[in-house]
Order: structure tokens, then sequence, then C-alpha cells
């Protein structure tokens, strides 16, 4: 078996591999769900640490427009500032 991730033994591979084709779909479904949260939540993280004394709504608005494009962005930068919010929440 060719390796897939340079930092993990072959033979730990292979059982893990095994254990993922064993899984129902839901726990696989379930697994891929976590891995995706706890990226994001990482990628959020580091964003955060690169723009240290942004203010808030202006953080949540270039991470929008990082994320999904100007377009949605801008949409993001016009509700949030919309007239009546005070902390930038939705």
């Amino acid at each position: 078996m060719k390796p897939l991730s340079a930092d993990t033994h072959l033979e730990a591979e292979a059982v893990q591999v095994a254990l993922l084709r064993r899984a129902e779909v839901s726990q696989r479904l379930h697994l891929v769900s976590a891995l995706v949260r706890v990226t994001r939540q990482l990628s959020w993280r580091g964003f955060q640490e690169r723009h240290v004394g942004v203010d808030p709504t202006e953080l949540r608005i270039r991470w929008a427009a990082l994320l999904y494009g100007e377009e949605i962005g801008a949409q993001v930068a016009d509700r949030l500032r919309a007239p009546g919010r005070r902390d930038g929440r939705a």
C-alpha cells in the first residue's frame, strides 16, 4: 500500500484505513464533519492572529470575503452594518 501520510507508520495507517472502511457511512460523515469544523476553527484563529486590533465586525466581513468571495463579503458587510445593530452579530 502506498503511504497516505508522511508522519504515520504504514502499519498504523493500514489499521486506520481498515477501520474507516468498516465504519458506517454515518460514522464517516461524522468524522468528516468534525474535521471540517476543527479545520475551520483553526483557520479562524489564525486569521484573527494575523489581524490583531481589527474591529470584530470588520474581521467577520473580511473572513466572509476570504471564504466566499467579495460579493458575499459585501452582502455580509451590508447585513452586519445595518442600522440598529450594536454588536455586529446576526
